[in-house]
Parts: structure tokens; C-alpha cells; sequence
């Protein structure tokens, strides 16, 4: 009997692929273990958004080479992409085309999602939007989208397999064709028990339409969007080629909490991005502490290869960048608790996710829930996280 292990970093993308690289191997008859000194096959499904991204995976592989029974170590995923590898681990097989190790990726069906309580579903692949700071775009350039009915089988199939909430993923969904909105009409038609969260989604990608669309069907589109901001100063949203100003994204922002006051607003933050001065990094927090955000992902800015921020000049300090990501740290903790107060003893509805903890449809995890089947209502304790 042969057996596999599978690590995946990163984002809910390549967790996505991950479980289609499980689902070929188990047809071929391998077998998932999570012993690594029992695996016969070893494959890490990288991330390269980040230098620690590639730190990480460099780590685990290098441990993984000194296994004494020598298995077969496989890397895929956007690392798997960089120059001069083969050079630095000769015995790593390299697959620089993850779809090599599944079935199409366009038509392929997920039947499962093993050991997850939420189900994420790739809608959409490939980004052609070319944020100075992103690599994605270099190396996921080719935009396709799933074709609709797949996309409403495979949620049919997730949800009889005990799925309650199924994540509707992608590099930019936002680029889903025919349309976002025009998919999530399809899918709140589906007469089953279940509800989809968006997993990002850009700020000029939020019109009347899917807004109307949160309003009208509200146990079946969850209550939270996250809308990656950057930098609340508008010289550095230029340098970074965001299609947006943050006056523009504050109005959008506003108006969606004026709609919907129980919503949780996520985002992403860039600290030190190349030429953001004092002035700058103080334009962010300021416009995030005059926001209504509930939570947020700090990234400390990092060179990736190729990239136009990568041959700015004007680079920030790491200390310095180390010291302004402290200050977005104390800003983010604060928002949370300042969005568990405000949802304080009001009802949501809940899906059981591990153990006995529940996650509402606001994004708000509560603890020592008695196990039940479905989506059903909660009230927001005081014990309760984001």
C-alpha cells in the first residue's frame, strides 16, 4: 500500500487544488497519511506571495530531505516556479504545472473535502491586474472561470457530503465570467441546505447588484466581504497600481455598513511599501481607525522577483517596517473587539466547524456549541472571537 502526505501553503486556492491532488492519488490507489515518516510521497503545494511564504516551504523541505526511509518529495505551486532550484535540492521533483497531478482543473468536480467542516470551491483562476507588488499575475496569467453548471454540481455534491458552508475561491474571483453576481443568482436558486461566503473581493467589484443580492438572500450569501484596501494613502494605492482612491473605497465602505450594520469588513494592509513615508503610513491608520473594519491581514511589504515595486527605489527599512507593523497589530485588535461589542447578544447563524465551536455567518467563531446539523441560530456570547 502506498502512501502520501500533502502540505499546502498559503491560500484557500491551493487548499483547493490540494484536495484534487488527494482525489487523484486515492484513485490511484495511494493512500493519505499524516505521519511524515510513513509517507511513500511527499508533495508541498507552495505560496510565493511572500518571503516568509518561501521561507516556510524552504524549511520543510530541507527537513523532509533528511527522512531516513528517502520518499519521493514532490514541490508544485507558485514557488515551485523560481529559478535555480534544481541546483539547491537536485532530488526534488519539480512540477512547475500543478494541473499535471489532477484532472482539468475546468471541469474536474471536487467530491470531498477531507478533514475540513467548510468546503472551499475554486470558481476562478489567473490575474491579469498587475499590482506593482504582486507576483501573481507573472506566473497565473491565463484567466479562465468554471463553467456554471459544474460550479452548481459540485455545491450539490459538497452539500450532501455534509457541507454547510462552502467558500467560493479564486485568484480574483472578482474576474469570474460571466459574472460574479450572475453566478451567486444561480446558486441561491439551489433548494438545499447550505450558505457561500465570498472569499475576496475588490472594492470597484461591489455594485447595486451584488449588494442586492446580500439583501434579498441572506442565509444563503454570508454577511462578511473581504475587501482588500493596501494603504490608505492615495500616492502609495498609485504606486502600487490599485484601480481605486481611498476616498472611493471609503464611500463604498460606508455605505455597506450603513446596509448592513452586522457585516464583518476584512482587508489586507501593506506596511513599508517602497517610497511610503511617515506621512504615509499615518494616512493608513488613520483611515483605518475611522473605518468600520472588523478585522485585518498585515503583511510586512517584501521584494518578489519581477515585480515593478522590486525595482523601486526608496525601499523602507526593515526595522522601520517591523516598528509601523506593531501599530496596525494594536489597531487590528482593537477593531475586534470593538466588532464583538457591537454584535454583543444579537442572533446570527452559525455553522459547526471543529470540535464544538461554530462559525456565524459574520465571521464570528463561538465556543462550547452543542453539535447540530445545518445552519441554525446563535447568539453572540461574550466568549465569542474573530
Amino acid at each position: 500500500m502506498k502512501t502520501f502526505f500533502i502540505y499546502s501553503f498559503g491560500c484557500k486556492v491551493n487548499r483547493f487544488e490540494s484536495q484534487l491532488i488527494e482525489q487523484k492519488l486515492n484513485e490511484q490507489g495511494f493512500v493519505k497519511t499524516a505521519n511524515l515518516n510513513e509517507a511513500d510521497i511527499i508533495i508541498f503545494n507552495s505560496c510565493s506571495v511572500t518571503n516568509m511564504a518561501d521561507k516556510e516551504c524552504h524549511y520543510y523541505i530541507r527537513k523532509t530531505l533528511k527522512l531516513s526511509h528517502n520518499p519521493k518529495i514532490i514541490l508544485t505551486g507558485c514557488m515551485s516556479k523560481t529559478a535555480g532550484l534544481n541546483e539547491l535540492y537536485p532530488s526534488l521533483e519539480i512540477v512547475t504545472d500543478k494541473t499535471k497531478l489532477f484532472s482539468d482543473p475546468q471541469k474536474q468536480t471536487i467530491k470531498n473535502f477531507s478533514g475540513r467542516s467548510r468546503a472551499f470551491l475554486k470558481i476562478q483562476d489567473g490575474c491579469n491586474s498587475f499590482c506593482s507588488y504582486c507576483i501573481v499575475p507573472y506566473i497565473r496569467n491565463e484567466l479562465w472561470s468554471k463553467p456554471c453548471k459544474v460550479i452548481l454540481d459540485e455545491i450539490c455534491e459538497l452539500n450532501k457530503k455534509g457541507f454547510y458552508e462552502i467558500v467560493l475561491t479564486g485568484i480574483h474571483i472578482g474576474k469570474f465570467k460571466p459574472s460574479i453576481v450572475e453566478l451567486l443568482g444561480e446558486i441561491v436558486k439551489i433548494p438545499l441546505n447550505f450558505r457561500v461566503r465570498l472569499s475576496s473581493i475588490d472594492i470597484g467589484e461591489i455594485d447595486d447588484n451584488l449588494i442586492n443580492l446580500l439583501q434579498q438572500y441572506p442565509h444563503k450569501i454570508c454577511d462578511h466581504l473581504h475587501i482588500p484596501l493596501q494603504s490608505g494613502s492615495d500616492k502609495i494605492l498609485r504606486l502600487m497600481n490599485r484601480k481605486y482612491s481611498a476616498l472611493e473605497f471609503s464611500k463604498k465602505l460606508l455605505d455597506l455598513k450603513k446596509r448592513f450594520p452586522q457585516i464583518c469588513i476584512s482587508s489586507d494592509i501593506i506596511v513599508g511599501f517602497p517610497g511610503e513615508s511617515d506621512f504615509d503610513n499615518q494616512a493608513s491608520l488613520n483611515f483605518i481607525k475611522d473605518h468600520p473594519f472588523s478585522r485585518l491581514h498585515i503583511f510586512r511589504y517584501s521584494d518578489r522577483n519581477s515585480t515593478a515595486a522590486s525595482k523601486f527605489s526608496d525601499k523602507v527599512a526593515p526595522e522601520k517596517i517591523k516598528q509601523r507593523s506593531k501599530e496596525f497589530f494594536e489597531i487590528d485588535a482593537l477593531k475586534r473587539k470593538e466588532f464583538l461589542k457591537q454584535n454583543l447578544n444579537k442572533e446570527s447563524f452559525a455553522v459547526c466547524i471543529n470540535g464544538n465551536k461554530a462559525l456565524t455567518s459574520n465571521y464570528i467563531c463561538i465556543s462550547n456549541v452543542e453539535k447540530q446539523e445545518g445552519i441554525f441560530p446563535v447568539i453572540i456570547n461574550s466568549q465569542a472571537s474573530i
